[in-house]
């Protein structure tokens, strides 16, 4: 899988709800849906994501969701204690981090499928 891909799938999950938001005011959420279904089955999401792409850009955003994977996205940067951890995507399919939360013991989910997301050390 290239960068390219997994950087708009970490997109994807991270504004999933607004995306659906988005598809359903135009009326058609199939290209989304397709993607859902084809990173759930690990199938390859390459073509799926142009289609995803192509229909947010004709319904009005022009980033779509490669030029919008590109924002925001920080490089993972090591805390403090190298002995931190971090949660990774569980799938390996998107480039998604989350630091543990002080205050639940759990693992976040992956926003696609539910799965409880990897725990990592940081070295």
């Amino acid at each position: 899988m290239s960068d390219r891909t997994a950087a708009a799938i970490g997109y994807v999950c991270g504004h999933l709800a607004d995306i659906r938001e988005h598809l359903e005011a135009l009326g058609d959420t199939g290209p989304l849906d397709r993607l859902l279904a084809a990173v759930r089955s690990g199938e390859e999401a390459a073509g799926p994501l142009d289609r995803l792409h192509e229909a947010l850009v004709a319904g009005g955003d022009v980033l779509g969701v490669y030029g919008n994977a590109g924002r925001g996205l920080r490089p993972l940067a090591v805390g403090p204690d190298p002995g931190e951890f971090v949660f990774l995507c569980p799938r390996r399919r998107c480039v998604r981090y989350r630091w543990p939360s002080p205050d639940s013991g759990a693992a976040p989910c992956c926003e696609i499928d539910g799965t409880p997301m990897t725990r990592e050390r940081l070295r």
